[in-house]
């Protein structure tokens, strides 16, 4: 049974909003963006929210009703949808398709369709015509917008971060908050689904590195005080008796992450980091994170050390070596993320990340290794580029598991990093594929019928300027990314 989730009856004449969240129930309330969502919509006086979930995360299209009470989805005036990754664009056709609701924007009055999240920031295009508004960036960016829809019944138009795709590719701001808002310990528990007690502890990234999205879309670097952080996380953890998750891009990267974590061990709370800096990491840091319970210390070497020079990201081999001979020495294993298919990657490369694994094992630390396909995101320097095709991922994936050291070696697989390549640089005519998919089951066999009709042609092709996505402004301009991509084809001239 459910805990903590708003009481709010139907008055006539309120917003009628769903809550669409497109995946599982499970899924939706693992996501801190949901949650916030959820009571962000549930305080505005006006706004009447029931929330909506996929069964299954494919299938066929399946009528979806709410949660709360049980009304139908078409019933609704508008529908909110968190999107964080590019294949629940799929998911999002499918509730609609399902739910009787036309798919294209044009043909239906209602429900409104307004989505948000990393992925439809960054390029909304491919599902433009299929939704009404997309906010860009951060929620709190365009809070206001919103709640002049929902709650005051203001007309959708485009606002500096809000893209209005009616109106055609109308130049649109990436919005940010000036600071991470204070927390909120307001959650919805539910003893069958999955449960993560996210915590902020920065928002934002410090770093560039080339292939990353979220370090070029989230700019500025926003840190929490660690007194906050502390204080959000003891309320939550007294509240709820789980784990907190400390969640940043680069937690470690705050100014304040050893006051942080001396902060919540010594108030006895538990707690997890995500994937840590290797060239910010020192005894003392690791000292407490074992202290804390943390099992394994989480690192992102990417590739060798000239590839990740190359990429903007500073830590040398030695930094790795390092981190794992302490993490040794307090009993911790070291999960390795790893990228193939990163343009210009040789043998040699391989071969020289293969050492370090080695030199990393040679410690005594047990290893875990995550090998993914470089996925070429806008926003990015790589942007021009064409991701590797998927027999080529494949080999060098067995390349990997042939000559790295590890005790347990897992990958992405390659034909859907080429799927997610493909939906995060399409344009509208994207969105047939989407649909075709949806309407097929949103399976990998619908996936590769979709393949067979041209879809993967989309991430297999360089691209030039104007990019479907050009009049999205970011925080770095076009040109800047132009000159960085220059500058990593120099120093990586095989790309």
């Amino acid at each position: 049974m459910e805990q903590g989730a708003a009481v709010k009856k139907y008055r006539k004449g309120m917003t009628r909003v769903a809550l669409l969240y497109p995946s599982t129930y499970e899924v939706a309330l693992s996501s801190l963006v949901y949650h916030r969502l959820y009571f962000t919509l549930n305080d505005m006086e006006n706004v009447y929210v029931e929330r909506f979930f996929l069964r299954s995360p494919g299938g066929p299209p399946e009528p979806l009703r709410g949660y709360e009470g049980g009304a139908p989805l078409r019933s609704f005036d508008f529908i909110v949808a968190p999107i964080h990754y590019e294949l629940d664009y799929a998911n999002l056709a499918r509730a609609l398709l399902g739910s009787g609701v036309p798919v294209p924007s044009r043909e239906r009055a209602s429900p409104k369709v307004i989505v948000g999240g990393p992925a439809p920031t960054a390029n909304p295009e491919p599902i433009a015509d299929m939704v009404d508004a997309v906010v860009m960036g951060d929620l709190e960016a365009s809070q206001g917008w919103l709640e002049g829809v929902l709650n005051e019944g203001m007309p959708i138009e485009p606002a500096e971060t809000v893209y209005v795709p009616a109106e055609g590719k109308h130049e649109v701001r990436i919005g940010y908050s000036a600071s991470v808002p204070r927390g909120d310990l307001r959650r919805i528990r539910a003893p069958e689904a999955s449960f993560s007690i996210a915590v902020e502890v920065a928002r934002g990234c410090p770093f560039s590195c080339a292939f990353c999205l979220e370090g070029h879309i989230t700019k500025p670097f926003r840190t929490r005080p660690a007194s906050e952080v502390i204080e959000e996380a003891e309320g939550l953890y007294r509240l709820y008796g789980l784990r907190v998750a400390l969640v940043s891009l680069t937690a470690n990267a705050s100014p304040w992450f050893k006051d942080i974590v001396r902060g919540l061990v010594a108030r006895g709370v538990p707690f997890s980091v995500p994937s840590l800096r290797a060239e910010l990491l020192d005894e003392e840091s690791i000292d407490l994170l074992a202290r804390a319970g943390q099992l394994t210390l989480t690192l992102a070497p990417e590739a060798s050390e000239r590839l990740r020079e190359a990429l903007g990201k500073l830590a040398k081999d030695e930094d790795f070596v390092r981190a794992a001979r302490l993490a040794a020495s307090k009993g911790m294993k070291v999960k390795l993320y790893a990228l193939v298919g990163v343009p210009g990657e040789t043998m040699d490369d391989l071969r020289a990340f293969a050492e370090l694994t080695r030199r990393m094992a040679a410690s005594g630390v047990r290893l875990e290794l995550s090998v993914n396909p470089l996925v070429i995101k806008p926003q990015t320097p790589l942007q021009w580029l064409p991701m590797l095709p998927e027999d080529e991922l494949n080999s060098r994936i067995r390349a990997a598991r042939d000559l790295y050291a590890y005790e347990r070696f897992s990958y992405y697989d390659p034909f859907e990093a080429l799927v997610q390549g493909s939906l995060s640089l399409g344009d509208r005519d994207a969105l047939k594929y989407i649909v075709e998919v949806a309407r097929d089951g949103v399976g990998r066999g619908s996936w590769r019928r979709a393949a067979s009709r041209g879809f993967l042609s989309i991430a297999l092709r360089p691209r030039r300027s104007p990019l479907p996505w050009s009049h999205v402004k970011g925080p770095f301009d076009e040109k800047v990314l132009a000159e960085r991509l220059r500058a990593y084809l120099e120093r990586v001239p095989e790309a």
